[in-house]
C-alpha cells in the first residue's frame, strides 16, 4: 500500500512477509475446512440415502405381503371362484397401486384340460376359451398336448389384459422362474420380460408366489393334480404383473427425499442392456437419464450403493445428491474461513485505511451466515418432522440423558420432546418391563464394542398402549475412544410385528385344522367300514326273522341283535357327523332319552376318578332338534368338564327338566337374550372342577381359544353355533375353584311322539315282488345279504362285485332288469358313474342307491329329468328297504 512517500525497504519487506504468511495460513485453513466439510457432507448424504432406502424396502415389501395374503385364501379354501378372486384382489389394489394385473395360474394336467377349459368358458362366457401359446409373431394358437399346463385362469383387472387369459406359462419366457418358485417354495421376481398384453419394447417384471395347500384339504377340479411335498400340495401360482416403469415409479413415489437421484439396477440380469431398471431424477432435474451405472457415478461427489433383494433377485439402488441438494451449502464454510484469514492479513497490511472496509465486510458476512444458518435449521427441522419416528441425541453415563428429541415423540409415545429433555419422563421408563434388561444389555454391548446398535423392543405409551419399535443408533466417541454420547432413530414397527404375529397365528390355526381334518377322516373311515359290517349283521337278522314261524322262541334274541345293531349304527352316525359326512335331520326327541343313549360313550370318555351323576326325568316335554347336533353339544360339554377336572377327582352332573325362564335370566345368557320369556326344556352339564375367571368366560366361545396345553379350541364355539341354530339360549355360570355349569334352554315342541330308542319293530308281511334285480356292492357280506333279501321278497337277484362287472352284465340285455341296487362308493367305477352308463342303455331304469356315507347331493343329480332314484343309508332294516321299494313302485 504505497503512498505519496516511498515506504522504507524493511517496511515493505515486513508487509510482504505478512501477506505471504497470511496467504499461506488462509490456504492451509481452507484445505482443512474443506476436508471437514466434505466429510460432514458425505455423512449427511449417507444418512439420508439410508433413510430413503428403508422407505423403498418397506414399500416393495407391501407387494409380497399382498401376494402372501392372497395366497392364504387359496391355501385355506378348497376352491376359490373367479368372483372371490376378483373381490380379494380388489381389496388389495389400494395397497399395490402400481400393479398392472393379478393372475391365478393353477396346475392342470392334460387329462383335466377339457374340464378346465369348460369351467373357464362358463366363468368368462367365452365359447372359444382354450389353453393357448404364442408363436414368434405374438399370434395366439391352441397349445399342444403336454403332461402339465400352467394356464392363466383368473386375471384382475381383465380389461387390457384379455390376451393373457389361458396363456400356458410352461411354454412362456417365465417358465424357469415358475419352476424355481415351485422348487424353493418362495416368491420369485422375474427379470424384465416382454408382456404379451403390451406392445413390443414395453418390458415388465412379474412377482410369482407358489401356492401349497395343507395336506388333507380336498382340492376339486383340475388343480388336484399337484405334487405333495413337505406336508403340502402344490396347486399353482399367484402372479402380480408390473410394467417396470410403473412398479418402480410407484415405489419411488413414497414419502422420500426429493433431493436424491435414484438408479435401480438388476445384478441378476445376464444381459447388460437390461440391468438398469429405472431412474428417478431429483426434483427439478431435467437432465437425460444415465445410460450406464458408470455414467451415473461419473461426476457425482457422493454415490451410495445399497442392496435390495426382491423375490430371489439381487437388485441394488444407487443414490447420489441431485442439483440444488441441501448438501451443497456445506462446502461454503471453508471459503468463508479462508476469506476471514485473508481479510485479517489485508487488515494488518493496510492498517487504519482498511478498518472501515473490513468492518462493513464483517457485517455483510455475519448477515449472510445468519441467513444460511437459519435456512439450514429450517431444512433440518423439516427433515426431522418428516421422519416416521423419533430422532434423538444424548449423553450416556449410568443412564441415558437426552439433550435433543425430535417432535415425532409426541405421536409415538404421547409425551412431548421437552418432557424427555427435562427429565420429567425417562426413555427407560417407557420400555416394556419384560424387555428392559435385554435392551440395556444389548445397548451396553454395542457401545462397548464401538458398533452400530439395532434392536426391536416394546414400549408403553402415555395412553397405556403397547407398541413395537425399531431402534437404530451409534455411539459418539472422543479421539481417545471415550464414549461421549449416543444418537439414533426410533421407528414404529407395530404394524409389521402384528402382521408377523398374525401370520404365525394363521400357521398354527392351519396346523390345528389339519389335525382336526385327519381325525375326521379317521372317524369317517371307521364309521363307513362299521356300517358295512352292521349291514351284514342286521340283514342276516332280518332274514332269520322272516323265516321264523310265529311266536318263535328265538325271535326275542334276533330282535336284540337288530336293536344292538341299530344302536351301533347310531354311534356310527355320530362319528360320521363328527367327520362332516352325516345327514342333519330335525326331529321331535326326548332330551332324557337322547342322553341315556349316549351313556356308553360318555362313561368311556370321562375315565377313572370322575363320577357321573344323572338327573333325567322320563316325563319331559319333547323338543324339535337335530339329534346328532344335540349329541355333539352333550359330548363337547362333558369333555370340557373332564378337562376342567384335570387330574383332580370330582363329579360331573347331567340334568334335564322343564323351567320357567324370565327376561332377567335370558339377559344373563351368552346367546338367546332376545327370546321371549316362558317355559323351556333345559339340559345342564355341571362339574366340580377348577372353574373360570370372568375374563376367561368372555373368550371361551371364540374359535381356536383354548386354555389347554394342546387342543383345537373349537368345541365350545361349535356348541354356541348349534344353540343359535336351534333358536335356544345358553347360560354359563362359573367361579374359581367352585366348578362350572353350562345350561341350555330349548323351546318345547307341541305334544306328539318323541324319538327315544332304536328298538326293532315287528316285521310286516313282505309284499309280493317280481322281476330281475342287479345288486352291485364291493363288500361280499353286504352283497350276499342284499341278494338274499331280494330273493325273499320275490325278486330274481344277480350280484356284481364292482361297476365294471355290473355294466358288462347289464349290456347283455338292458331290458331285462327291473331295478338296480348299487353302492355309491366302490373302487374303480363309482356307483354314480356306473348308473349313468346304464341309463345310456336304458333311460327309464329304476335305481336304489346305498352307502355308509351321506349321499352328498348325488341323489339330486341323478333325479334330473324325472328319473326314479331313491337313497338308503347303511345299515337299514328290512321294513325301510320295503318302504324305498314302494316309493320306486317296483
Amino acid at each position: 500500500m504505497a503512498g505519496a512517500i516511498s515506504t522504507p525497504l524493511a517496511y515493505r519487506v515486513g508487509i510482504a512477509l505478512i501477506l505471504v504468511a497470511g496467504t499461506t495460513a488462509a490456504g492451509l485453513a481452507y484445505r482443512d475446512a474443506l476436508l471437514g466439510a466434505r466429510a460432514q457432507a458425505a455423512a449427511e448424504f449417507g444418512r439420508r440415502a439410508t433413510l430413503q432406502h428403508a422407505v423403498t424396502r418397506e414399500v416393495i415389501g407391501r407387494y409380497s405381503e399382498a401376494l402372501f395374503g392372497l395366497a392364504s385364501v387359496f391355501t385355506v379354501n378348497a376352491e376359490v371362484s373367479r368372483e372371490e378372486f376378483v373381490q380379494d384382489t380388489t381389496r388389495l389394489e389400494p395397497h399395490v397401486s402400481g400393479a398392472q394385473a393379478f393372475e391365478w395360474v393353477p396346475v392342470v394336467s392334460e387329462s383335466d384340460r377339457a374340464a378346465f377349459e369348460l369351467a373357464r368358458r362358463r366363468d368368462y362366457r367365452q365359447r372359444g376359451f382354450e389353453i393357448i401359446d404364442f408363436d414368434g409373431d405374438a399370434h395366439p394358437h391352441r397349445a399342444p398336448s403336454r403332461s402339465t399346463h400352467y394356464p392363466v385362469a383368473y386375471i384382475h383387472p381383465l380389461r387390457g389384459n384379455e390376451i393373457a387369459l389361458g396363456f400356458d406359462l410352461i411354454a412362456g419366457p417365465t417358465q424357469a422362474y415358475l419352476e424355481r418358485a415351485r422348487a424353493t417354495r418362495q416368491m420369485v421376481v422375474t427379470s424384465q420380460v416382454q408382456l404379451v398384453q403390451d406392445k413390443p419394447g414395453d418390458l415388465g417384471v412379474i412377482m410369482v408366489w407358489p401356492v401349497y395347500r395343507s395336506r388333507g384339504t380336498v382340492v376339486p377340479g383340475p388343480a388336484a393334480g399337484g405334487d405333495r411335498a413337505n406336508g403340502g400340495e402344490f396347486i399353482g401360482f399367484l402372479q402380480c404383473v408390473f410394467r417396470v416403469h410403473g412398479l418402480l415409479e410407484t415405489v419411488s413415489a413414497a414419502p422420500q427425499d426429493r433431493g436424491l437421484e435414484m438408479l435401480f439396477v438388476d445384478d441378476s440380469e445376464a444381459d447388460p442392456a437390461r440391468r438398469i431398471l429405472f431412474y428417478r431424477p431429483a426434483a427439478g432435474d431435467t437432465a437425460p437419464p444415465p445410460a450406464t451405472v458408470g455414467e451415473f457415478r461419473r461426476g457425482a461427489p457422493f454415490v451410495k450403493d445399497l442392496p435390495l433383494t426382491v423375490g430371489q433377485r439381487d437388485w441394488h439402488v444407487l443414490y447420489r445428491p441431485g442439483p440444488g441438494s441441501a448438501i451443497g451449502p456445506l462446502v461454503t464454510a471453508p471459503f468463508v474461513r479462508a476469506s476471514a484469514i485473508l481479510a485479517v492479513t489485508v487488515l494488518l497490511a493496510g492498517l487504519i485505511r482498511v478498518v472501515g472496509r473490513r468492518t462493513a465486510l464483517i457485517r455483510h458476512e455475519v448477515a449472510q451466515r445468519t441467513t444460511e444458518l437459519s435456512e439450514s435449521r429450517r431444512q433440518y427441522s423439516s427433515l426431522l418432522h418428516a421422519l416416521p419416528g423419533i430422532a434423538y441425541r444424548g449423553t450416556y453415563g449410568e443412564r441415558l440423558k437426552l439433550t435433543f428429541v425430535s417432535e415425532g415423540t409426541l405421536q409415538l409415545t404421547g409425551w412431548t420432546a421437552d418432557e424427555f429433555v427435562s427429565g420429567a419422563i425417562h426413555s427407560r421408563d417407557i420400555i416394556h418391563p419384560d424387555d428392559t434388561a435385554r435392551v440395556r444389555a444389548e445397548t451396553r454391548a454395542a457401545l462397548t464394542a464401538h458398533r452400530d446398535l439395532e434392536l426391536e423392543y416394546r414400549i408403553r405409551t402415555r395412553a397405556g398402549d403397547e407398541k413395537w419399535v425399531l431402534s437404530r443408533g451409534r455411539g459418539i466417541y472422543s479421539a481417545d475412544g471415550v464414549l461421549r454420547g449416543i444418537e439414533g432413530l426410533i421407528i414404529d414397527v407395530t404394524r409389521g410385528k402384528r402382521a408377523e404375529f398374525e401370520r404365525l397365528a394363521i400357521e398354527r390355526k392351519l396346523l390345528e385344522t389339519q389335525k382336526l381334518e385327519s381325525l375326521g377322516l379317521l372317524a369317517g373311515g371307521i364309521a363307513h367300514d362299521f356300517n358295512n359290517l352292521l349291514s351284514a349283521i342286521l340283514g342276516n337278522a332280518n332274514l332269520a326273522r322272516m323265516g321264523l314261524p310265529a311266536k318263535s322262541s328265538v325271535d326275542p334274541q334276533l330282535r336284540a341283535i337288530e336293536s344292538a345293531a341299530m344302536r351301533a349304527a347310531e354311534l356310527c352316525r355320530q362319528m360320521l357327523a363328527y367327520a362332516g359326512k352325516g345327514r342333519f335331520v330335525v326331529e321331535t326327541v326326548n332330551l332324557s332319552a337322547l342322553v341315556e343313549d349316549l351313556l356308553p360313550l360318555l362313561r368311556v370318555s370321562i375315565g377313572p376318578g370322575v363320577s357321573l351323576h344323572l338327573e333325567l326325568p322320563r316325563e319331559l316335554a319333547p323338543v324339535r332338534v337335530d339329534a346328532t347336533q344335540v349329541r355333539q353339544i352333550v359330548m363337547n360339554l362333558v369333555m370340557n368338564a373332564v378337562d376342567a377336572l384335570a387330574t383332580r377327582r370330582g363329579a360331573i352332573t347331567i340334568e334335564t327338566g322343564e323351567t320357567e325362564v324370565d327376561r332377567a335370566l335370558l339377559a344373563r345368557c351368552v346367546t338367546g337374550t332376545t327370546l321371549p320369556a316362558g317355559r323351556y326344556v333345559h339340559l345342564a352339564v355341571t362339574d366340580s372342577g377348577s372353574g373360570m375367571a370372568p375374563d376367561v368366560i368372555q373368550k371361551i366361545f371364540d374359535p381356536f381359544f383354548t386354555t389347554k396345553f394342546a387342543g383345537r379350541g373349537l368345541g365350545l364355539a361349535a356348541v354356541l353355533g348349534i344353540v343359535r341354530g336351534h333358536n335356544g339360549a345358553l347360560l354359563v355360570q362359573s367361579e374359581i375353584d367352585h366348578g362350572s355349569s353350562f345350561r341350555l334352554f330349548l323351546p318345547a315342541a307341541s305334544a306328539g311322539p318323541a324319538s327315544t330308542a332304536n328298538a326293532a319293530p315287528a316285521l310286516r308281511p313282505a309284499r309280493g315282488h317280481s322281476g330281475d334285480v342287479l345288486v352291485v356292492d364291493d363288500e361280499d357280506a353286504v352283497r350276499s345279504v342284499l341278494v338274499a333279501i331280494m330273493q325273499a321278497l320275490g325278486f330274481n337277484p344277480r350280484g356284481a362285485v364292482n361297476g365294471h362287472e355290473a355294466l358288462n352284465l347289464f349290456r347283455e340285455n338292458p331290458g331285462r332288469w327291473t331295478l338296480v341296487v348299487i353302492d355309491l362308493l366302490m373302487p374303480g367305477m363309482t356307483g354314480e358313474e356306473t348308473l349313468k352308463a346304464m341309463r345310456v342303455l336304458k333311460p327309464d331304469l329304476k335305481a336304489l342307491l346305498i352307502s355308509g356315507y351321506d349321499e352328498s347331493g348325488t341323489l339330486g343329480r341323478l333325479q334330473a329329468n324325472g328319473a326314479r332314484v331313491a337313497f338308503l343309508a347303511k345299515p337299514f332294516r328290512h321294513e325301510v328297504l320295503e318302504d324305498k321299494l314302494r316309493d320306486l313302485q317296483v
